[in-house]
């Protein structure tokens, strides 16, 4: 009777440690996107270079998203005339699986999802 219960408690902890590690991380990745975006001078290189900083983030992190995660990126700030201020908007989800852990009632997979800005330097040139 004594090492279910255990068992269970270890689960729980696991997971709600998993949790709160994906947490860190993954608003993480949604600011040093979001950083790294504004500092691009169009649209498409945001897009790219945003990707890139999280593909690395995620992979030096050890986070694992299952079946992957995603960013909504909103570059819409780089359409504006240099002079007038703009922000770049990122949002980050990653589902992070918990079905391992064999704890009932918990959920086979929880999203973990963060959401950061970064301002773009109202004088540099945009295309």
């Amino acid at each position: 009777m004594v090492v279910p219960a255990l068992l269970l408690i270890a689960g729980l902890l696991i997971g709600a440690g998993r949790l709160a590690n994906a947490q860190v991380a993954v608003q993480q990745w949604a600011d040093s996107s979001a950083r790294t975006a504004s500092l691009a001078r169009d649209a498409a290189t945001a897009q790219s270079q945003a990707r890139a900083v999280i593909a690395s983030d995620a992979a030096a992190s050890g986070v694992r998203c299952r079946p992957g995660w995603t960013l909504e990126l909103d570059t819409s700030a780089f359409a504006r005339p240099v002079g007038t201020p703009g922000v770049v908007r990122a949002s980050v989800v990653c589902p992070i699986p918990l079905a391992d852990l064999l704890v009932p009632g918990f959920p086979g997979s929880v999203s973990v999802r963060a959401e950061s800005s970064s301002t773009l330097d109202r004088y540099r040139g945009r295309r």
